[in-house]
């Protein structure tokens, strides 16, 4: 009886100090392999124009594949391709659909089906984080060649639209959010750690200041909670004629294969308040605006 009882308490004490082991979050990819993204947002926003409330919804769906080419260390050479870029937007106002895998007719269509036909390489280091492009020139000017099939009275505004979003920080952006999450040292359970990036699109940059909490650790699988402020930087560009200053939080709950250092799946809800500003001439209109979303991200290999 005695030998039992000093056998369960040792057998209790062990699974404690597994339980408050700290545990390394790090991105450990099989070469060659295919991961694939799908990330899918909803989002009502309620625009202001002139006292009257507009309210248009947008449901966008994403789809990319990444595989490592090679690692040297803790760095990693990853080929990305974006195989899909889909979006609907709904409103009193007007309704319009794109898909990034049909060629289309506009010189935003031709240019997003380009930019998911070609890969593009970046160096990513096993801590998550994001160092550089390989192959950006290459990638740009692949899409960019798709410029001569659009008509010469289009050329000049496609091609603006195509600088705005081949520029390094808008893919960077597209990129950096799979896997900014990691923290700099091991944790333990209930720990919290920090981390930040830009989101940048052709007209709007959002520094994000995250906060993580390792909640759980369960078959391999860790469980993470967190909240994010968000807020836009102002527009460096003198030319633009529109701009918008926005600024929320949200909050996210997220699962983390401890195998490959993965966000496998990760739900976040967010809120947004500000403004959108269009030059008409020499007048400018300030619009109020409300955003609420809902994204959905899932890793599978």
């Amino acid at each position: 009886m005695k030998t039992f009882i000093a056998s369960l308490v040792f057998a209790l004490l062990s699974i404690s100090l597994l339980a408050q082991s700290p545990v390394t979050l790090k991105l450990n990819l099989e070469k060659g392999r295919v991961y694939k993204v799908k990330s899918t947002s909803k989002q009502a926003i309620q625009q202001t124009a002139n006292g009257q409330q507009y309210a248009i919804d947008v449901l966008s769906n994403t789809v990319f594949s990444f595989r490592v080419l090679k690692q040297e260390n803790d760095v990693m050479d990853i080929s990305f391709k974006l195989d899909t870029i889909a979006s609907k937007i709904s409103s009193p106002m007007f309704s319009r659909e794109t898909n990034s895998t049909k060629p289309g007719t506009e010189p935003l269509e031709k240019i997003m089906n380009k930019m998911s036909t070609y890969n593009i390489v970046a160096k990513i280091s096993t801590a998550g984080k994001f160092l550089q492009f390989v192959n950006l020139g290459k990638y740009t000017d692949s899409i960019l060649f798709v410029l001569d099939s659009v008509p010469a009275s289009k050329r000049d505004d496609a091609r603006k639209q195509a600088i705005a979003l081949l520029k390094e920080s808008a893919i960077k952006s597209m990129i950096e959010p799979i896997f900014s999450y990691l923290p700099e040292k091991p944790v333990n359970i209930g720990d919290t750690w920090e981390t930040s990036y830009f989101n940048v699109s052709a007209t709007l940059s959002i520094l994000l200041l995250n906060t993580h909490k390792l909640e759980g650790i369960e078959n391999n699988l860790a469980r993470v909670s967190g909240t994010s402020e968000a807020e836009s930087m102002p527009s460096t560009d003198p030319a633009a004629k529109m701009t918008q200053e926005l600024k929320g939080t949200s909050t996210f709950d997220s699962t983390i294969d401890l195998i490959t250092g993965l966000s496998i799946r990760n739900k976040s809800k967010s809120h947004f308040e500000g403004v959108t500003k269009m030059m008409n001439g020499t007048t400018e209109m300030v619009m109020p605006m409300k955003i609420d979303g809902d994204t959905e991200t899932v890793i599978s290999k």
